[in-house]
């Protein structure tokens, strides 16, 4: 169990430094502390993220070496323009003065999120509405159905303790398979670039899974509901019944997060949408660790309330069942406020 656990905290600490490493490109940059124009230089690069994107490799211009070295450089590149600095050497190019290096990151930078202040918003984001839509997702009845169905499988195939190792796997499983599908929707959102309309129509989108929800609280099981579609039930249930351990129910949950899409990824478009236009890369990676690991935050109570407390798992999914419009209710009311907000903020 300790192993897990620890598996789990390196995971958590080391994917978004891992990504961020693989993306970064080098430059190298000779500056000197007296000069105005590299001060003007290193406080747009703070200012716009640049030191997420770049690896720099400085040289300070105040020692001899290093002028003779950047004469050299520069001689190299048969660099016609100003000999002084700031200098920087980026992707084969060498570049002088702050106008000039400014002007090249501006071409190279993603375009600057839309900012928003007011109360509360950074960015026009709220770290209260992430959470909100992460509870949501975590209170999905779907999702929870299909922990209490694995808990109870091990327990009467392998006993309490290898139901407790099984959850954590299971939830890690999900924890990184819905990471990972969060950062692969990020980027494919930003790449489109749709920008001026993105919250706008995020917003509809909002809007329109909490009617879905609605229609569940008042019309339960008509035309579709907002779960796993009854024709993918029998083949998930056969699926999660196969776990007979902790890695083969690591496994298991990588597959039965594809029959949760339907269900419980509302709310992750809808916050994937309001990160695209507001949050850069660097800090969307802490918010999605933080989204998902409230997403299987009740899969852990229960697996813990399992072992240690004898939770029964009869018991909890005869709550669910009996509780399954109040869960559509809460998740259509929060989505509709996000919506109404969203649609708001961009009028």
């Amino acid at each position: 169990m300790k192993k897990i656990l620890f598996l789990l905290f390196l995971l958590v600490c080391l994917v978004p430094n891992m990504t961020l490493a693989q993306e970064k490109k080098s430059a190298i940059l000779f500056y000197a502390d007296w000069c105005a124009h590299c001060q003007k230089v290193e406080k747009f690069f703070e200012d716009n993220g640049v030191y997420e994107l770049y690896t720099f490799e400085k040289f300070n211009y105040d020692e001899p070496a290093n002028k003779i070295k950047l004469a050299k450089m520069l001689e190299e590149k048969q660099y016609a323009g100003n000999s002084g600095i700031p200098a920087l050497f980026v992707d084969g190019q060498a570049f002088t003065g702050d106008v000039n290096i400014i002007a090249y990151f501006k071409k190279q930078l993603p375009p600057k999120p839309v900012q928003t202040k007011t109360n509360g918003i950074v960015g026009g984001f709220t770290i209260a509405a992430l959470i909100g839509a992460a509870f949501l997702d975590a209170s999905n009845p779907c999702a929870l159905a299909v922990l209490i169905l694995l808990l109870a499988t091990v327990i009467g195939a392998k006993g309490k303790r290898q139901a407790l190792l099984s959850g954590l796997m299971f939830s890690l499983a999900i924890f990184l398979s819905y990471l990972l599908m969060g950062i692969g929707l990020y980027r494919a959102i930003a790449f489109f670039n749709i920008g001026t309309y993105l919250s706008l129509g995020v917003g509809f989108l909002a809007i329109l899974i909490g009617l879905a929800n609605f229609k569940d609280v008042f019309w339960y099981g008509k035309f579709f509901i907002m779960e796993v579609p009854m024709a993918w039930r029998p083949k998930m249930q056969a699926i999660i019944r196969k776990a007979t351990g902790p890695w083969s129910a690591f496994g298991i949950g990588f597959l039965v997060s594809l029959f949760l899409v339907p269900c419980a990824s509302g709310p992750y478009v809808v916050i994937l949408g309001m990160l695209v236009e507001r949050v850069n890369m660097t800090k969307t990676l802490t918010l999605l660790v933080l989204y998902n690991f409230i997403f299987v935050l009740p899969m852990l109570l229960i697996t813990f309330g399992m072992y240690f407390f004898n939770t029964k798992m009869s018991k909890l999914e005869k709550w669910r069942k009996g509780n399954l419009r109040l869960l559509h209710a809460i998740a259509g009311t929060i989505m509709l406020l996000v919506g109404a907000y969203l649609i708001y903020a961009r009028a």
